[in-house]
């Protein structure tokens, strides 16, 4: 237990780069270094947890932690995961209206906004890669595009929606038949923000990424309870910081209702995932691997991620496509990400906010 609070503790603090870097970390510490898991088993509930709701790092240290010591094992890598992080967007709600008050800063939180859409926009690549051969699936995506611009649909009830019908369209194919204050407290807001986070957490395949779509929808669009500039500067935080990208909730909690929104924002997210790697999931893995549908399903939901994040990206940028730097620093950052995938996240970050600073002062 304490080596995995330990090693979760300083996963948590160290692992810049998003959702991948954190479980290759894993990997390489306990298939390659510590051969406590062979790479098969660790290869084979990576897949399968993607093919689950919920964001797939934190849902493998949870796994992991189980795996090696039981329900407490899970929950203990779990939070030491989270912990640094949240800490961390806590103290970015706590200043951040003397942040954005700073119009030196501000100017430079936009500049890092740019490049964090960039690294959004790559995070596509690991999920197309499996499906970029489909035709079904980019049908599906184009769809779900169209969907998410007008908004007729919730994301998870399309993620869903179509994994079901990817699954539809497998097994009936070729027949015919498919053609604030630190302590402040808002009872209400607590309630709509947890049930938005907790709906996210239960509904929301493929990364953490793909949770912002739905976190923009309900907290930005739906229920106004924070600004779309709130949404961004917290999408830029969960960037800055390690760990996995739903901390992205903390801040967004945190502006909502203090420390309470806070804790609820991440509890909420994290509870079914928790919840489902802790308990059934270890026992149901060897019958997932066995079922042909699990891939179409996971086909299907992806497309509707794919889509959610893109129309997220276009919209967390409205106002700044007329600015010159936009077009500079947004595809620079995105053909820097492409040719070097193993940026430095965080410098890149501090590069283009600066740039961007630098060429506003000019």
């Amino acid at each position: 237990m304490k080596d995995l609070a330990r090693y979760f503790l300083y996963l948590g603090s160290t692992g810049f780069g998003g959702p991948l870097v954190l479980i290759q970390q894993m990997r390489h510490q306990y298939v390659e270094e510590k051969k406590m898991i062979s790479a098969q088993q660790f290869d084979q509930a990576f897949a399968l947890v993607k093919a689950m709701p919920g964001p797939v790092a934190f849902q493998m240290a949870v796994f992991l932690g189980g795996r090696f010591a039981g329900f407490w094992g899970g929950l203990t890598a779990g939070v030491c995961l989270l912990l640094p992080a949240f800490a961390l967007m806590v103290l970015a709600g706590i200043f951040y209206s003397s942040i954005v008050s700073n119009i030196y800063l501000d100017t430079f939180l936009q500049g890092i906004l740019f490049s964090a859409s960039a690294v959004i926009l790559m995070s596509l690549k690991s999920l197309i890669q499996p499906n970029r051969s489909s035709v079904l699936f980019w049908v599906f995506t184009f769809i779900n595009l169209i969907l998410f611009w007008f908004n007729l649909l919730p994301e998870p009830v399309l993620i869903i929606l179509f994994g079901l019908l990817a699954v539809m369209f497998n097994r009936f194919k070729g027949t015919g038949l498919l053609s604030v204050s630190f302590f402040m407290f808002d009872g209400e807001a607590i309630y709509k923000l947890t049930k938005t986070c907790v709906y996210a957490g239960a509904v929301v395949f493929g990364t953490g990424y793909a949770l912002l779509p739905v976190l923009k929808s309900n907290l930005v669009d739906l229920d106004a309870l924070v600004t779309l500039k709130q949404f961004n500067d917290g999408v830029i935080f969960g960037q800055m910081t390690p760990g996995p990208i739903t901390i992205t909730a903390s801040f967004l909690g945190y502006e909502i209702s203090g420390l309470a929104g806070a804790a609820a924002a991440i509890a909420g997210i994290s509870f079914f995932p928790f919840f489902h790697i802790s308990t059934w999931f270890p026992k149901a893995m060897d019958w997932m691997s066995r079922q042909k549908w699990v891939p179409w399903f996971v086909m299907g939901a992806t497309a509707a991620v794919v889509a959610g994040i893109l129309i997220t990206v276009v919209h967390m940028n409205a106002g700044t496509y007329q600015k010159p730097a936009f077009w500079i620093i947004f595809p620079g950052a995105v053909a820097w990400l492409y040719f070097k995938p193993k940026t430095n996240v965080p410098l890149l970050f501090v590069i283009s906010g600066l740039a961007y600073l630098v060429s506003t002062l000019i």
